[in-house]
């Protein structure tokens, strides 16, 4: 709009008369200067509302303008000239002043809450990146699951991180303690005193003089006397039933079980003391038989099994004879020793008793040689004739519970001397060492009997290289009484000293004599050096080196070297 309507629009509205208010001063408006349309003016601010929400639109209705009272614009003659406003130019408003008509109805302002404000230009809104949100803007429900999703899956690593620290050290924990308890420890022992014995094996024959008992009669053998034992000129060792009494035998022999079963619970119940002594001393004995049994069996040889059987019921029956002259104060047992005695007294009635014609010691198994193979035979007969005797010899001799009139029944050994022949081979053992007269060691293997002093007898060399040598010994006589032939070792040489297990020498050297031994010295290992006099496969015979006086028997070795080196510390 031109210069002069608005001179035009300003003159009409100071044309009409106004009414001077009493107590106010008059209006008077000021000239104000016009605002270049080149210059603008500061750029609308936008309100930012928090991110996710559109910002609030203000309360109450815009302004509307009566008639054409906006400045710059020709009136239509009806409206009312507006006086000018004072103040700050409005946008769209390039002369200043409030526009003029209604005035606009002011922003309702919520409770309790500013006006939002933004400080900041429009431009400098736009230019900011939309993914970033302001500094004061709270978070959407989104961004705090995605937040709180970020935490725990940190500390879930964290934790997953510490769980797996720890269970690594649990491991080497428990590693560590597991080798150590699977670790080979050292074993400690004291040095001991021994022997070494170096032996040659051979088969051997077993003489004795003895005396044969002969039965009148025929029928079921029942003995009176136990095995092995010793008897008295005249003494009942046998009864010879007819046949028509076989019930009788059977109740003594059932009688004679029930008295062991009763024996055997009274003596579990502690009820005499003699009988742990007797069971201990039969016990004693039946040991080495028992761990030959063992061996035995381990490596499949089972001839030798007969040999053990006698020997083992030879024990048993002298047990028993023991205990029948302990008095157990029951009285099952005396109704059944009752009965055992009325039994044989209905068979001796009628059955033929067996006598002992002389002392000695009796054995009721025989194989036939006991007339033809004598001690005479032995020091007289060639050594071809021997040989036959010892290779046709049955290990073990056997009884017979069925006799015929006129049947040799037992034999009685008078004498306590008995006789061990065997062949000798000239490259395993020179002749010259069992010379008549000298003493010697034979090891009765499958009896467990290591029979010292064997005096030698005979020495008669063969045509093939092997030589016969006959011992005699009166050791051990009731324990090969029913042995006719066995498998025998003889000791050639004996060494004596300290003796400890090969597996405990360091770098043995044989050739030498020399070796080491680890000894606890005060919790240390200490490696010292040793002399070897005499060994075998099990054991050394040792010595101190020059003037030393370790080993001795206050020292302690330790037997499996492997485990420790020399400064460990033992424990």
């Amino acid at each position: 709009m031109s210069d002069n309507n608005n001179e035009q629009w300003f003159n009409q509205d100071n044309a009409r008369p106004r009414k001077k208010p009493t107590g106010k001063k008059p209006f008077k408006p000021q000239a104000k200067a016009l605002v270049d349309p080149a210059r603008k003016g500061p750029p609308a601010q936008r309100t930012t509302a928090p991110s996710g929400k559109r910002p609030q639109k203000p309360a109450g209705k815009r302004p509307a303008a009566k008639g054409n009272n906006v400045p710059g614009r020709p009136s239509n003659g009806n409206t009312k000239a507006v006086r000018p406003q004072t103040g700050k130019p409005q946008a769209g408003n390039p002369q200043g002043g409030k526009p003029s008509g209604t005035k606009p109805s002011k922003v309702k302002r919520p409770a309790g809450k500013k006006p939002l404000q933004n400080k900041k230009p429009v431009k400098e809104a736009i230019a900011r990146d939309p993914a970033i949100p302001p500094k004061d803007a709270k978070p959407t429900p989104n961004e705090m699951r995605k937040q709180s999703s970020r935490r725990k899956a940190l500390i879930n690593s964290v934790i997953a991180v510490v769980v797996v620290l720890a269970g690594i050290a649990i491991l080497l924990f428990v590693v560590h303690h597991l080798f150590d308890y699977f670790a080979v420890k050292p074993n400690l022992e004291f040095v001991t005193n021994g022997n070494i014995e170096h032996t040659i094996g051979s088969r051997a024959v077993i003489v004795r003089n003895e005396n044969v008992v002969m039965s009148d009669h025929g029928g079921d053998f029942v003995t009176q006397a136990a095995e092995g034992s010793r008897v008295a000129a005249g003494q009942n060792i046998a009864m010879v039933v007819p046949s028509d009494m076989q019930s009788v035998v059977d109740n003594l022999r059932n009688t004679q079980s029930q008295i062991s079963d009763v024996q055997q619970e009274l003596i579990a119940q502690g009820a005499s003391e003699g009988a742990e002594v007797i069971y201990s001393d039969i016990d004693q004995s039946l040991s080495p038989i028992i761990n030959m049994l063992r061996l035995d069996s381990i490596d499949g040889n089972l001839s030798e099994l007969s040999s053990y059987a006698s020997s083992i019921s030879v024990l048993l029956n002298q047990r028993e004879i023991e205990l029948e002259d302990l008095d157990f104060e029951d009285e099952r047992l005396r109704v059944l020793r009752s009965d055992e005695r009325g039994y044989e007294s209905q068979l001796e009635s009628r059955a033929s008793v067996v006598n002992a014609p002389e002392p000695g010691i009796v054995s009721f198994k025989l194989d036939g040689l006991e007339t033809v193979l004598t001690y005479e035979v032995l020091l007289n007969a060639d050594a071809g004739t021997i040989g036959d005797y010892i290779n046709s010899a049955v290990g073990v001799i056997n009884s017979d519970f069925v006799v015929e009139a006129g049947d040799a029944v037992a034999r009685i050994a008078s004498n306590e001397q008995q006789y061990i022949a065997c062949f000798l081979n000239e490259s395993d053992a020179p002749s010259s060492a069992f010379e008549v007269g000298t003493q010697h060691t034979v090891i009765v293997g499958s009896e467990g009997l290591s029979i010292g002093k064997c005096i030698v007898e005979r020495l008669t060399p063969t045509s093939n290289g092997n030589y016969l040598v006959v011992f005699s010994t009166t050791r051990y006589v009731e324990d090969l009484l029913d042995v006719r032939s066995a498998d025998i070792e003889v000791v050639i040489t004996e060494t004596r000293g300290l003796r400890v297990p090969v597996t405990s020498l360091v770098n043995p050297d044989y050739s030498r004599g020399v070796a080491s031994i680890y000894i606890n010295d005060q919790g240390f290992c200490v490696e010292t050096g040793v002399l070897i006099e005499d060994y075998d496969r099990e054991f050394a015979i040792i010595k101190p080196m020059g003037d030393g006086t370790v080993p001795n028997l206050q020292t302690v070795y330790i037997t499996n070297p492997s485990s420790v080196s020399p400064g460990d510390q033992v424990s």
